[in-house]
């Protein structure tokens, strides 16, 4: 009897033992030890009149940016709202407004977009969709401009292909790599709440990317921990996936033809990462959450401020080597940032569930504290 008790004792001393690391580690990746203290160098203009800008791409050559909008307080209220869609705004000119673009499935309530200037000029856009009735999608339009009688112009979409299929049934963002290619990203490999659960809470690598070649999809990477955004480098020879709870970027070297993908990095991030933007040189701005509780209360109670941070990571050949927070929130300006897309000193910031964006002027030389 002495015996059984003494290996009971030690079978629940490793349990506890155990269980305390797993909390402690828990913890950690959530951000619970992590002090935020606001900074930015620079300015910002809030710009309302979109909900849920979760992810927005710039057009570098027209300094166009198109906005993935989405309400997800209502989504998860089990309604619908009529504002989802895809925005357009210039960047850095704010008391221009922002305009809805016309040509959206009747059921679109988007989140991850990437869009792909082609050699003949064409503008392709693709977005993931959470239609409330039928299976997830990936939709794929050209951005068309119409020219009006009065001299001006508008842009809309047109809708060229959607995409579904049993392997893209969680999609979080997507990355296009020809008119008709992407990878994108499954933030979950369960398919249950029970299993999706499990995965954020034990940290499991369930997550994965597939890669649709124009006519088949498969999986591109495995093992992942909460896949999240996902982009490329301008020479399409790099993607880049972003780890929420993994709190890192990984790159991934690109073959052209078959579109398979090698790891060749693993860059930590101090924070649960979210999108991640290219800029001109090549340089990765990535969106994080400091605090993942904080989040998780945020997406049920807006008197609940989330932290947002925004960092700038350098990138030598195509690999990231060093990172730096080019702006630091503790919710005030705007919770739960998503995105920060830039074009030279200009930087826009999405977020998941806020009324608004920030349209941000950088001075580059250095943070200073937000008021």
């Amino acid at each position: 009897m002495r015996r059984k008790s003494q290996i009971a004792s030690v079978v629940a001393g490793v349990v506890v033992v155990g269980a305390v690391a797993l909390g402690f580690r828990i913890m950690s990746v959530a951000g619970v030890f992590a002090d935020v203290t606001p900074g930015f160098a620079g300015t910002c203009k809030t710009v309302t009149g979109v909900v849920g800008a979760e992810d927005i791409a710039l057009d570098h050559d027209s300094g166009i940016a198109f906005i993935s909008a989405t309400d997800r307080r209502m989504i998860m209220a089990g309604k619908s709202s009529t504002q989802d869609g895809i925005y357009v705004m210039k960047a850095g000119h704010p008391e221009q407004g922002i305009t809805k673009l016309e040509g959206t499935p009747a059921d679109f309530h988007p989140h991850g977009i990437s869009i792909l200037r082609d050699r003949d000029g064409t503008l392709t856009l693709m977005a993931v969709n959470h239609p409330l009735k039928g299976p997830a999608q990936v939709v794929i339009f050209n951005v068309m401009q119409v020219f009006l009688p009065d001299g001006t112009s508008k842009l809309f979409l047109h809708h060229v292909k959607t995409v579904t299929d049993d392997l893209l049934f969680s999609p979080n963002d997507v990355v296009a790599v020809g008119k008709d290619r992407f990878y994108a990203t499954n933030d979950h490999g369960s398919r249950s709440d029970l299993g999706v659960t499990l995965e954020n809470y034990l940290m499991l690598p369930r997550a994965y990317v597939v890669y649709y070649d124009g006519q088949h999809m498969s999986q591109a990477v495995t093992g992942l921990r909460y896949a999240n955004g996902i982009n490329i480098s301008s020479d399409l020879s790099h993607v880049y996936v972003a780890e929420t709870i993994g709190r890192d970027v990984k790159t991934f070297s690109r073959e052209p033809i078959s579109g398979a993908l090698k790891q060749v990095d693993d860059f930590d991030i101090p924070g649960g990462v979210d999108n991640i933007d290219v800029d001109d040189a090549g340089n990765l701005w990535v969106a994080a959450h400091p605090k993942l509780f904080s989040f998780v209360a945020y997406a049920s109670d807006p008197s609940k401020p989330s932290p947002s941070e925004i960092f700038r990571v350098a990138v030598f050949d195509g690999v990231p080597h060093s990172s730096f927070p080019v702006f630091t929130s503790t919710g005030k300006e705007i919770g739960a940032s998503s995105i920060g897309a830039v074009m030279g000193d200009q930087m826009l910031i999405g977020s998941v569930f806020d009324p608004k964006i920030l349209d941000c002027t950088m001075e580059m030389t250095g943070a200073v504290k937000l008021d």
